[in-house]
């Protein structure tokens, strides 16, 4: 059966990150979904935007959240890019849910670094997705919403919100936090029972870890699948999705293998 395809930033290597150009750009290919990252401003918006800091964007080492939304969408959010992408404005969540809810999936991460947990902004955030999802205009598109997240707080906090949800925990790069791919195998069906799915860098993709999952009767995803060996390892696993920088060459690759 052919795993989902779901475009990572968008087409982000053909157009820059999380902009309405690498989005478009990923929907011209046969693929099944976006995924997007959400971070929120210090006037409370939820816009597009992955990295910890504005370095790539205008140098600084200042957050997201050291920014109102007008600053924000002041800024070139393309150039870095390409002069093509020159003058490229930031996504709100509402945008981007206006413009794709409708028409294919959407995986939105909840980005929840340290210092905004400790903060409390890392459920401000959360409440203000869920309040952006909950309006009358997205109610129709909600089975196409996926929300994702590294924090499984976050994601817990958001269950107990809106339970009608599907919810996605991304596993730790980390041996020793709670929620590596070893730690998760050892956890007790109800601290995943409201998971629809787990998600796991290709590298740590495993036999176990599949077994686990369709146990639990959950998806697995994986990502991110640029180069054939990491597709064929997450084919061979018969991962669910494949997450990739490269949509287009994805869904070419998966044709010629006879699953397109």
């Amino acid at each position: 059966m052919k795993p989902w395809i779901i475009a990572h930033r968008g087409a982000s290597f053909e157009a820059p990150e999380n902009t309405r150009a690498a989005f478009d750009k990923a929907l011209t290919y046969p693929i099944e979904g976006l995924e997007l990252d959400v971070q929120m401003t210090s006037d409370g918006r939820p816009v597009l935007y992955h990295n910890r800091t504005l370095a790539q964007i205008n140098g600084s080492r200042k957050r997201i959240s050291d920014y109102t939304y007008k600053q924000l969408l002041a800024c070139d959010w393309g150039g870095w890019f390409s002069p093509k992408y020159a003058g490229e404005k930031i996504l709100t969540l509402h945008e981007t849910l206006s413009l794709y809810s409708r028409n294919t999936r959407l995986l939105i991460e909840i980005k929840s670094r340290k210092q905004d947990r400790m903060s409390g902004r890392s459920l401000e955030l959360t409440d203000n997705i869920l309040k952006v999802l909950e309006t009358t205009a997205f109610r129709n598109h909600r089975d196409n919403i996926f929300i994702l997240s590294f924090d499984p707080d976050v994601l817990k906090y958001a269950f107990r919100k809106a339970p009608g949800l599907k919810y996605v925990l991304n596993l730790s790069h980390s041996r020793w936090e709670p929620t590596s791919p070893a730690a998760i195998l050892r956890q007790p069906r109800p601290e995943t029972d409201h998971l629809h799915a787990l998600c796991v860098k290709e590298k740590f993709l495993s036999q176990d870890l599949v077994s686990y999952t369709r146990k639990l009767q959950k998806l697995l995803m994986t990502y991110a699948c640029n180069v054939t060996k990491q597709v064929n390892k997450a084919l061979s696993l018969n991962v669910d999705v494949m997450i990739t920088d490269k949509p287009g060459w994805l869904a070419a690759l998966l044709h010629k293998k006879g699953l397109g």
